[in-house]
């Protein structure tokens, strides 16, 4: 391999001018189904006698048909090699628009010159990300979307754009009121103001509360949720009902969106449960991860180098010396100060990782209860009282919850394993100290970061994210608005003809797919057509009449922001709350400014917001420029539609698979988990020593099949569009076109992370890790192989593919 002052990658990279073939099978699926399928040939038979009936109307071949793009169709099978023949080709030559140049830009700051992309193509692709990024710039090539969507929203609520009138003038008064919060000194005292209104510290032998209810439901009306959160959403079994899910707490979402800062437990010795069992957790930790929590002890550590609940703990005890009485003894406060911090550290301790709720959840589904069934098993609430304070619930004679039409509403745990080892845990602690716990839990994790504005490295940044999560709506009302309705239209427009091409294409290889037996390619043929697309914006978003409607309860005190950010705080609780189980049911629609696809199992759509369909300025490029960013990511949710689980109860949307052919797909998921675990073993450098990094391939099984299917279904689309003709890249002109597909494919999962954060992506995540991704899914393209003449049994173009879809 070639050292880094080698030649650039279009020195490197000689072109070489692909060899004629016969024909291809990209493009001429359909004509090989046609010729070679006894299903269509009995078929066809079958409609030559039905013409007239309404069968035809479900026959596989018509769904085909109506499917594919118009004038993309394939005109027909030439005899002598079976090529689908088309009237139109790709343009040719070098692309010298704006978009081509930056994209060209762009490209060229992430490559690598010198590597072998047939070694590793992570590092042909992205190994120049980490060394032109700054160290404040976004970790990743996602990240650094979602960065500049937040500078845009940022310069809108400072009021560059002059839009902060009308409907949105408290909203700016708002997010003033957060920035000029830092011409003040830090107070404290209406933290802890709030904290005495709600039922404030309990000493010592003090009579205490022996149901702690009312404290939890009073926390979770001001949006504080130590224990859980509580919601109302659309059952997951009977998408016309509605129901309550109890989730884990809201500041402790292991499941959201991966944080570069959020690091595992570790506390201070005194701070250690006596009890080190693990509870509700069956997955083993790896080495790498165990290594990270007990490597160091935090008071050896420089304070850059704290970890989060170390530092998340030290901060809880500096609470708790204004929040303890002033003539408390030392050792008083002292035993008091261990006792409430031994709380909260196990606490946190319970909480599950992202693979424990990933295993919980493929293995058990969701278990519905009614008011009797929950109070049974997890009694150490009156749920009854709680639902009724926080969401307005009613109940019916038999003590059951009702919604509209007096229908049962069912409650879903979405972690048993976490609710059954709270009240374990809630039975190891005297009430005054859970009491007084869950005050200081809520001081921290939700009022600390609103008045500890002297902390905060970029405080207007702060103020932005805190304006945008307490009104979403508003502010993606401001997003929105950036964009002209014809140009929204004309960009949604064009992904769905996009994600019609990436159904189309799934929907041939469907058709070929050697594991699929007749049964379940029928339904799969189904489920795929009625999936839909979500690439519109909510048309409420553009009136503004709602959003000043929604604004005139709100008051704004330029000179209280702490009790803004309260009064806000109690207003979305009703909102949501009260009598939310008999409400109008309405559509789901996705924060415009997240950059966050994701396919959505109730309605059985893909949903891709607004900030990701901009993102990418593909219009006037390439046709693999599209293809291989969006139309990747269209390919990866649109399989996630087909994700297969262990559940032994499955509704009914997920019984497409017949038990023949789930056999035989667990064979092929097989194939690509003993391929990764060869190719992919990793031993990271973490303060001075070595450690392995253990990759749970059953983790990510699901996410592997939607990367490696993917890419082969959105190439496979491109190829058809264009034969495989398109224009290159000004500055890049020695790499073929298939060639910059791949790279454009790649790029979006170009990293700059540090060793630890590696580790804990490995832990906390769903997700192969970006280097291992990337060559994950390239290694396991044919298509690739040829693309960059990569030599058999070359790292990249190993002699066994694996592939699903």
């Amino acid at each position: 391999m070639v050292g880094d002052d080698g030649p650039g990658p279009e020195e490197a990279m000689v072109q070489v001018e692909r060899p004629a073939q016969a024909g291809t099978w990209v493009c001429c699926v359909p004509c090989y189904w046609l010729r070679r399928s006894k299903a269509v040939h009995k078929a066809l038979l079958t409609l030559a006698m039905l013409l007239v009936t309404s069968l035809l109307v479900t026959s596989p071949v018509l769904f085909l048909i109506t499917t594919l793009p118009e004038a993309e169709q394939p005109r027909e099978c030439a005899p002598q090699d079976e090529v689908c023949l088309r009237d139109r080709e790709g343009q040719e030559g070098v692309c010298e628009s704006t978009v081509c140049e930056e994209a060209s830009r762009r490209m060229l700051a992430s490559m690598k010159r010198g590597v072998d992309p047939c070694r590793d193509f992570y590092q042909f692709a992205c190994g120049g990300f980490r060394k032109n990024r700054e160290p404040q710039q976004p970790t990743s090539s996602f990240n650094g979307l979602q960065s500049h969507v937040d500078n845009q929203i940022k310069d809108i609520l400072a009021n560059s754009t002059g839009r902060m009138t009308g409907a949105f003038f408290k909203l700016g008064q708002f997010y003033k009121s957060c920035v000029d919060s830092k011409k003040q000194p830090a107070n404290f005292s209406p933290m802890f103001q709030l904290l005495d209104e709600l039922g404030g510290y309990l000493p010592p032998r003090t009579m205490a509360p022996s149901d702690i209810t009312p404290l939890v439901a009073a926390l979770l009306r001001v949006n504080g949720a130590p224990l859980f959160d509580v919601y109302v959403d659309v059952e997951p079994y009977d998408h016309t009902r509605r129901a309550i899910f109890l989730d884990l707490p809201t500041k402790s979402q292991v499941n959201a969106l991966y944080d570069r800062q959020r690091w595992g437990p570790k506390w201070p010795a005194r701070f250690l449960p006596t009890d080190e069992r693990k509870l509700g957790t069956n997955v083993v930790e790896s080495r790498a991860y165990t290594f990270i929590k007990a490597s160091v002890h935090p008071l050896r550590l420089p304070t850059p180098l704290l970890r989060v609940e170390e530092q998340r703990l030290l901060e809880m005890e500096k609470i708790l010396q204004e929040f303890l009485p002033k003539n408390m003894g030392p050792k008083d406060k002292e035993n008091e100060t261990n006792q409430i911090l031994l709380f909260c550290s196990m606490l946190n301790k319970i909480y599950p990782r992202h693979k424990d709720l990933y295993n919980w959840m493929d293995q058990r589904g969701f278990l519905a209860h009614n008011l009797t069934s929950l109070q049974e098993n997890f009694g150490y609430i009156r749920w009854g009282t709680l639902f009724g304070e926080v969401l307005g619930a009613d109940r019916n004679h038999d003590q059951e919850l009702v919604g509209a039409e007096d229908q049962v509403i069912y409650v879903y745990v979405t972690a048993p394993h976490y609710f059954r080892s709270l009240g374990k845990l809630l039975n190891r602690f005297s009430r005054r100290i859970i009491h007084n716990g869950l005050l200081l839990l809520y001081a921290r994790d939700t009022l600390h970061d609103v008045v500890n504005v002297s902390a905060s490295e970029n405080w207007n940044a702060s103020c932005s994210k805190l304006s945008t999560a307490v009104f979403s709506s508003a502010v993606g009302a401001l997003y929105v608005q950036q964009y002209n309705q014809q140009y929204l239209n004309a960009v949604a427009d064009k992904v769905t003809r996009l994600f019609d091409r990436i159904k189309s294409t799934l929907a041939e290889r469907m058709l070929v797919m050697s594991w699929l037996d007749e049964e379940t390619r029928t339904q799969a043929l189904l489920k795929l057509r009625a999936l839909e697309g979500k690439f519109h914006v909510w048309p409420g978003f553009h009136n503004n009449t709602r959003i000043a409607v929604e604004m005139t309860e709100v008051t704004v005190d330029p000179h209280d922001f702490f009790s803004n950010v309260v009064r806000r705080f109690r207003q979305i609780r009703a909102i949501k709350g009260d009598h939310a189980l008999k409400g109008n049911m309405t559509a789901k629609w996705p924060h415009p400014f997240v950059v966050n696809a994701y396919y959505d199992s109730t309605v059985n759509a893909i949903v891709i917001p607004l900030a990701m369909l901009t993102a990418w300025p593909w219009d006037g490029g390439p046709a693999y420029m599209a293809h291989a960013t969006l139309g990747v990511i269209i390919g990866h949710e649109v399989l996630h539609a087909f994700d297969v689980h262990h559940r032994g109860q499955q509704p009914e949307e997920w019984l497409w698979l017949t038990a023949e052919s789930r056999r035989r797909l667990e064979t092929r998921i097989e194939c690509v988990a003993k391929l990764y675990a060869k190719s992919f073993w990793k031993k990271v450098q973490f303060l001075g020593s070595s450690v392995d990094v253990q990759f749970d391939w059953n983790v990510t099984r699901n996410e592997n099949m939607a990367d490696i299917g993917a890419l082969q279904i959105s190439y496979q689309a491109w190829q058809s569009l264009t034969n495989g003709k398109d224009r290159t890249l000004p500055g890049l002109q020695s790499l073929r076109p298939s060639q910059l597909f791949f790279i454009s494919a790649a790029q979006p999962y170009c990293s700059n992370v540090t060793a630890e954060d590696y580790i804990l992506s490995v832990e906390l995540d769903d997700h192969t890790p970006h280097p291992e991704r990337v060559n994950g899914i390239m290694m396991n393209s044919q298509a690739f192989a040829e693309a960059f003449r990569c030599p058999a049994g070359a790292k990249m173009n190993p002699p066994l593919k694996c592939s699903t879809w």
